[in-house]
């Protein structure tokens, strides 16, 4: 398996989303920033009440993001490579199918927790330098909030890495990119949107449960992949 892993990273070229991701980091840190300081100073109606406020908005921002992102690196491994045929050609190897498709589903996986993990340690961490000496928001958090914090963003990128997955079902289907893109773009929207100040992101077990949903129905689609014939 991580043999394979590493071919398909020799052979995706996966480069540029490194630089993509990157970009992202810094448009979601921009973004931020714009509403800390256009609405932070004397705002009637405050962007974020609190320090803690604020890390929940970067935790959904981020996770919204990457799933979206993730999307697109879906397409690229798989619904792209079964539209193209190419996948075809892979299968012609002496290796199993399911091993094939699992080291692609991983590269996905992976690189969505990874990302949403790191973005939240760097855009948290400027955030809350950027408040320190701004002082626009009250209510400074401790350490223990600090750590709760910490685990929330861990279980958060489980549940981005699992749902980022769902859209394979429907792009798989329609062998159709822009369905993909398309199916990550709702499931932000029902999952990510804040409607007064609430999102289902912020109930632990709601992106939990459709990250458990993700994987399970990814399995579902290839468990008999070894016998179909996908010509």
């Amino acid at each position: 398996m991580l043999h394979l892993i590493k071919l398909e990273l020799k052979k995706g070229r996966l480069s540029g989303y490194v630089w993509g991701a990157l970009i992202a980091y810094a448009a979601i840190a921009g973004f931020l920033l714009l509403m800390y300081f256009a609405e932070g100073s004397n705002p009637p109606d405050p962007a974020f009440l609190n320090q803690t406020d604020m890390l929940q908005a970067i935790i959904i921002m981020v996770q919204a993001t990457f799933i979206i992102y993730a999307s697109a690196l879906l397409s690229k491994l798989i619904i792209g490579e079964f539209k193209d045929k190419t996948m075809t050609l892979l299968f012609a190897y002496p290796v199993s199918r399911k091993q094939v498709i699992l080291s692609k589903l991983a590269i996905v996986f992976v690189w969505c927790f990874v990302n949403v993990v790191i973005a939240n340690l760097l855009v948290d961490a400027l955030m809350l330098t950027v408040d320190r000496h701004a002082g626009y928001l009250s209510g400074p958090v401790t350490s223990g909030e600090l750590r709760r914090h910490g685990l929330n963003v861990l279980m958060q990128a489980v549940g981005a890495a699992g749902m980022s997955l769902l859209p394979l079902v429907i792009g798989l289907r329609r062998k159709s990119v822009a369905a993909t893109v398309a199916s990550s773009i709702f499931i932000v929207m029902i999952v990510c949107s804040n409607n007064m100040g609430f999102s289902l992101s912020s109930i632990i077990a709601v992106p939990l449960s459709l990250a458990g949903l993700g994987i399970v129905v990814t399995y579902l689609s290839f468990r008999n992949i070894d016998r179909v014939d996908v010509g």
